[in-house]
């Protein structure tokens, strides 16, 4: 409502870079029309179909046509690329809905310490005063 977040529809294309960093990405609507969409960050949500059409190209280590991740922080060979799925492989992997839940949970944590440039501590909104403020709750 604040018009922070933006959703867009659609496969992606093609990406625009500036300086080795991403800025925009290039979609292709469901009626076929392209469009351009700036941005300061990309989060994948969800892919029904493991083609990894033009990410391709984007200098990742791909094993018979999959993303290879350290499983456990699912993290890419691209540093600040992490992904989950069906598109991706690392030993063990299973194409389970359950291991994709698993996954994003890992792959979250990873990207989070990898932004912050360090290990980040695992906190319970049950238990965490410092969490329970930020949710404006009182503490327990």
């Amino acid at each position: 409502a604040a018009g922070r977040i933006d959703v867009a529809i659609g496969v992606a294309s093609g990406i625009e870079e500036e300086q080795g960093r991403l800025v925009a990405l290039e979609l292709t609507t469901p009626e076929g029309t392209p469009q351009r969409l700036p941005l300061d960050l990309l989060l994948v949500r969800l892919g029904l179909v493991p083609r990894l059409g033009p990410i391709t190209e984007w200098g990742l280590a791909l094993e018979r046509k999959q993303l290879v991740v350290d499983p456990a922080t699912f993290a890419t060979n691209v540093p600040g690329i992490h992904a989950v799925g069906d598109a991706i492989t690392y030993p063990g992997k299973r194409k389970l809905i359950l291991s994709g839940f698993h996954e994003a949970t890992l792959a979250a944590f990873g990207a989070a310490e990898w932004l912050a440039g360090c290990k980040l501590p695992l906190e319970y909104t049950t238990s965490s005063a410092k969490l329970q403020a930020l949710l404006g709750v009182a503490s327990r």
